[in-house]
């Protein structure tokens, strides 16, 4: 054996010891997940995982290999974050609400608190269409857009990975969208009142339904005659008021570790 072949020898050995290390880690992981479900307290730390990643680097006698190495085990903590998720959550998680009641932000915060994929419905439907959802308004009208809307829904859906799903604010005013997210997953209604809509949404310019008449009589008018779908169709309310997104997104997982779902959810294509 040559000197090269010496070599490549022992990393050989080193990746089989750090696969056996890593398979026993993420089995240890489940069992803390279990531990943790059991003692009613909170399964993902920032905190935590900022301490363990300090650790590993005072771990490292090389400096030189230091923040390499941190950054490997930053994707493995990502890994067993994802490995919990998919036990813990074996549905899609989808997010509807009136616009500007933080979908799409609190959507990406849980993608990366999860470690699943995000899809945001809209952003679909612009990029197949090249053009803004403002746009397709102005150019086809809303009727178009809902159809689009609708074979959109129904296509991902079928998505074979758990994703956080994001709808448009009014995904819910066709009973097929719902159908649709509620067959494989949770459904879940990001509520705000009002006021806080419309501190958030006013100088955006990007809402085709309230481009003639942007004001809080005119979202609460609109909210109004929507909030029987969002109360029909929600499995979990959250109430988004005065928070921050990390503090949305962290209510989320705590209210789906309590959550009793009465209805049957088909795994099969997941």
């Amino acid at each position: 054996m040559n000197r090269l072949e010496e070599l490549r020898a022992k990393v050989d050995a080193c990746d089989q010891l750090l696969a056996e290390t890593l398979e026993k880690r993420m089995e240890i992981i489940l069992e803390i997940m279990k531990v943790k479900k059991e003692l009613a307290v909170p399964i993902f730390s920032k905190d935590r995982e900022r301490e363990v990643i300090q650790k590993i680097g005072n771990y490292v006698e090389n400096p030189e290999f230091r923040e390499e190495i941190k950054g490997i085990h930053t994707h493995v903590l990502r890994s067993c974050r994802r490995i919990q998720s998919r036990k813990l959550f074996p549905y899609h998680i989808s997010l509807v609400g009136f616009m500007g009641c933080g979908k799409t932000t609190v959507g990406r915060e849980l993608s990366k608190l999860l470690a699943m994929d995000q899809i945001d419905v809209d952003k679909v439907i612009e990029d197949r269409a090249k053009m803004t959802i403002s746009q397709i308004f102005k150019d086809h009208g809303e009727p178009y857009f809902r159809e689009l809307e609708r074979k959109t829904v129904e296509e991902l859906a079928q998505y074979n990975n758990i994703i956080v799903f994001c709808g448009g604010g009014g995904i819910v005013l066709d009973d097929r969208n719902v159908e649709n997210m509620k067959k494989n997953g949770v459904l879940i209604w990001l509520k705000a009142s009002p006021e806080v809509i419309y501190d958030r949404i006013a100088k955006e310019g990007t809402r085709p339904l309230l481009k003639d008449d942007m004001s809080v009589s005119k979202i609460d008018s609109m909210m109004a005659s929507r909030l029987s779908l969002y109360e029909g169709a929600a499995d979990l309310v959250i109430d988004t008021d005065h928070k921050s997104v990390e503090e949305v997104s962290m209510e989320i997982v705590e209210q789906l570790m309590r959550l009793d779902i009465m209805r049957m959810i088909d795994l099969k294509s997941l």
